[in-house]
């Protein structure tokens, strides 16, 4: 299966750190990097999107937008249920959301451990309830 399909893959500025394809993504909001994209290291922070290519330090990510219902691979930060919403996690992996955590998108897979890859359907990112 191709990293992602159906919705924009869009190209941004990346921070000085290489990213992998399939790691979950932010902007950076201050130091170095600030404004670039960088991998998620909470589940507090809010996602923008997927990389869906592997990309050099400061050369051009390419990602696949968060609420575009694009379908992309994600690698996972412990098991995840099909069907279950996901939130960012450290090191720019997945996890099931938990309340007040904001969400990107809705596992199509199950991941039945840390470092599975599985497929996410994404959706505007949103606190859970």
């Amino acid at each position: 299966m191709p990293l992602a399909n159906d919705g924009p893959i869009l190209a941004f500025d990346n921070g000085a750190s290489a990213i992998a394809q399939g790691k979950v993504v932010k902007l950076a909001p201050s130091g170095a990097d600030a404004g670039k994209t960088v991998v998620t290291a909470a589940t507090s922070d809010v996602a923008y999107g997927v990389i869906t290519e592997d990309s050099s330090g400061n050369g051009q990510a390419h990602v696949a937008v968060a609420g575009s219902g694009a379908i992309v691979l994600v690698e996972a930060s412990a098991p995840i249920a099909l069907g279950a919403v996901v939130s960012p996690a450290t090191n720019g992996r997945a996890v099931t959301a938990t309340s007040g955590k904001a969400s990107f998108g809705v596992a199509l897979e199950a991941a039945a451990a840390d470092g599975a890859l599985i497929k996410v359907v994404l959706a505007p990112s949103a606190r859970v309830i």
